[in-house]
């Protein structure tokens, strides 16, 4: 193997783990960073009440409860991403197919088996989440008007 290739195999090799590295600590910070504010957001509203009785009478209400609870996405959503991911996914396997039948290049043939299961797997996974969201009424029925 010729030095060039080795030294592009070891930088391509750490730059993709850096990479991935990257972009966990990115997600998990920006998640710390929007469950601290809407702790500081809520506990500048629990300043704002002068007794402990005008509070309680607060969270009894249906404004306070919907306003301390965590925020959830909406089942619609965790499906569309899920299926985004999913055509995205498929679509990176389709290409490493081609490349293969291309280049005649049997190399690309585990990265497109991985991208294709990985694509199928989130389909599927979508699938099931709708099904069963619809089954026990988690909100994927649109509201009728």
């Amino acid at each position: 193997m010729p030095v060039e290739v080795a030294i592009i195999s070891i930088v391509g090799s750490i730059g993709s783990f850096i990479t991935f590295i990257t972009v966990v600590w990115l997600v998990v910070r920006a998640t710390q960073r929007r469950a601290q504010l809407r702790a500081d957001l809520q506990m500048k509203l629990i300043d704002k009440f002068g007794t402990s009785a005008e509070f309680v009478q607060f969270l009894e209400s249906p404004a306070g409860r919907e306003f301390l609870k965590q925020q959830r996405r909406e089942p619609r959503d965790r499906a569309m991403a899920g299926i985004r991911a999913g055509v995205i996914l498929t679509f990176l396997g389709l290409a490493f197919l081609s490349m293969m039948f291309i280049f005649h290049d049997d190399g690309f043939s585990v990265p497109a088996l991985l991208f294709l299961a990985l694509g199928i797997g989130f389909f599927v996974s979508s699938a099931l989440s709708v099904k069963l969201a619809k089954r026990w009424g988690d909100g994927l029925t649109q509201p009728q008007v």
